[in-house]
């Protein structure tokens, strides 16, 4: 995959090496800057309406992490949380950033809280959609579907079939139909069998980073806990059901928790405007605050 649908994804792509990985990035707007961080089911492709909505008044900034995306990995590169975590500090510290409000996506968010952990004077905000800041282990089920996923069996059947990434954007959005040009992008960029293992390899290296996520838990609690926070997450989705976004919201003092109705775990693709009003509102209110 050399580029996205030009009608789907309409920026200047940019690039930058870090620790031999090519890294694509855009870059657009100005103003307030948010910085992007993706699942492991998509790349920045995933934000492309947030971008076009918010880049009207803020600068918006998303990478493809290493082997997602249009970015090529490193042969020593292994994806995982962390791993993905200190090129997203490297990144930020190349194109020397500072006031950011971050924004990370399920595995996305730990590599992004990550960041913001060994760095909290570089966030003025964190924005957490349907991710989580709390070691797997403490949630018997959702370690149950992940430890599923990281199968032999799993792992084999998606990387023959792509069925996570067929199965998830055909009928895990829950309140609009994603075109059949999305639903290709989205299949363009798991084309292969290695970068569908990518997929299975991080969900199951989150549950895995038992230390890391123990160390993002005590962050929040102890360095993070008055760091104004942003939780938007799909009603429907499981981790909420599982009470993680309601745990997060009384945990942090600084924290405002918005449900999107009827929305599963990619709220992004769903209710886009919805999400891009709420962020660029809650920005406006810190800014005010901060001024």
């Amino acid at each position: 995959m050399k580029e996205y649908n030009k009608a789907l994804y309409p920026f200047t792509s940019k690039w930058v090496n870090i620790d031999g990985n090519n890294i694509h990035y855009i870059d657009e707007g100005e103003g307030e800057i948010i910085l992007f961080s993706h699942p492991p089911l998509g790349s920045s492709f995933m934000f492309r309406d947030f971008v076009q909505i918010l880049r009207k008044k803020h600068r918006c900034i998303a990478i493809d992490f290493p082997g997602f995306g249009l970015s090529e990995k490193s042969d020593n590169y292994q994806p995982g949380v962390e791993s993905q975590s200190y090129i997203l500090e490297k990144f930020i510290k190349q194109l020397g950033l500072q006031n950011i409000y971050g924004l990370g996506h399920d595995t996305g968010g730990p590599s992004l809280n990550g960041v913001a952990l060994r760095n909290p004077d570089l966030f003025n905000g964190l924005i957490l959609t349907d991710t989580v800041i709390f070691p797997i282990s403490e949630y018997a089920k959702l370690s149950k579907t992940l430890g599923i996923v990281g199968g032999r069996f799993f792992i084999w059947f998606n990387a023959t079939t792509n069925i996570l990434v067929k199965a998830t954007f055909k009928f895990g959005v829950r309140t609009r139909k994603l075109s059949k040009a999305e639903r290709l992008e989205y299949q363009r960029m798991f084309d292969t069998a290695s970068k569908r293992k990518r997929i299975t390899a991080m969900l199951l290296n989150l549950k895995q980073s038992e230390r890391y996520m123990r160390e993002l838990k005590q962050g929040f609690e102890q360095t993070l806990n008055d760091k104004p926070t942003l939780l938007i997450y799909g009603e429907d989705d499981p981790v909420t059901k599982l009470g993680i976004a309601d745990r997060i919201f009384k945990m942090l003092e600084n924290s405002e928790l918005y449900l999107i109705n009827k929305e599963g775990h990619f709220p992004h693709e769903g209710q886009p405007e919805k999400m891009s009003n709420i962020i660029h509102d809650w920005i406006g209110r810190i800014s005010v605050a901060n001024s």
